[in-house]
């Protein structure tokens, strides 16, 4: 079914797995609004595909995300997806990490999408139509495998809670809200991961599909979620991760 019209706002989508998305989401007809510290470069990109986008360099980390809802709603005059793709993390043990660091992973990962999922809903209720994709991991169903990823497996876990508590709240007003969970994806996020040859082979060798995701294959399945049919799935987690969470 067509999505010609329609309006996705993206954090996080000016690369990875945010910009395979919007990508894809672009690809079925959706207009979008790119939230990131510096999106125009990826905007640029986008415009040059025949992609209709509008570039919102916002820091989530320090700055007020509703702003970008804003600024969507008056270039569109609509909101129909929310993709909260942004994410950070900082891989310590939870004795060497500050109190600084936990609250910037639970800003961005899990505060960021609560303020960005109230300001959208009022333009979804409006139109009884929407779709809210909130990009989780599969570090919202385990321990962190040999990583130190306490306050990003809190800030995760969080996540769904908030996908099963909004999904049920607004789900009379024909909004739906997921989570993806990806695996192990080769972005920037991961680098230091990917750059560790030994940790990387032990990672890959318990994905019984034998190696790194790659951003694109985590598109379709975003993008599904965002569609008119996922019109009865919400409050879910569809995870993507080659066969990780078998063990």
């Amino acid at each position: 079914m067509g999505m010609e019209g329609r309006v996705a706002l993206v954090t996080g989508g000016s690369r990875g797995i945010g910009r395979a998305i919007a990508e894809r989401l672009a690809a079925r007809g959706v207009r979008l609004a790119i939230l990131s510290r510096k999106p125009e470069a990826a905007v640029g990109e986008m415009r040059s595909q025949g992609i209709e986008a509008l570039a919102i360099p916002l820091d989530l980390a320090t700055e007020a995300p509703e702003a970008a809802v804003g600024k969507t709603l008056e270039r569109y005059g609509r909101l129909d997806i929310l993709v909260h793709s942004a994410g950070v993390n900082i891989r310590k043990p939870a004795l060497a990490m500050s109190l600084e660091e936990w609250r910037l992973i639970q800003r961005v990962n899990v505060e960021a999408a609560f303020l960005l999922a109230k300001a959208a809903a009022p333009a979804m209720l409006e139109r009884d139509w929407g779709r809210m994709l909130f990009v989780a991991s599969i570090q919202s169903f385990h321990g962190g495998f040999k990583l130190p990823l306490t306050a990003y497996n809190a800030a995760k876990a969080a996540l769904m809670g908030l996908v099963r508590g909004l999904a049920k709240e607004w789900a009379a007003g024909g909004i739906r809200v997921n989570a993806l969970a990806p695996g192990f994806t080769k972005t920037e996020l991961t680098l230091p991961v990917q750059s560790d040859p030994e940790l990387s082979r032990e990672i890959v060798a318990r994905i019984p599909v034998g190696r790194w995701a790659e951003p694109e294959e985590m598109a379709e399945a975003g993008a599904f979620l965002c569609s008119e049919e996922a019109s009865y799935i919400t409050g879910q987690a569809l995870v993507v991760d080659g066969g990780f969470l078998i063990y």
